[in-house]
């Protein structure tokens, strides 16, 4: 598997988590998991302001 960032760096300069996920395409349970994170992370509307 290739090596991949823990982190990365906006173009404001600043540092985000990354995670990342792997799903086997047999299990139609772990698609479906990762269908409904992706739209949970994507429609998601809180704003962080920095303090």
């Amino acid at each position: 598997m290739a090596n991949l960032k823990d982190e990365y760096t906006d173009v404001k300069d600043r540092k985000h988590r990354v995670e990342h996920i792997t799903v086997h395409e047999e299990d139609p349970a772990n698609r479906e998991r990762l269908k409904e994170e992706l739209f949970l992370a994507l429609t998601r509307t809180e704003k962080r302001i920095p303090a």
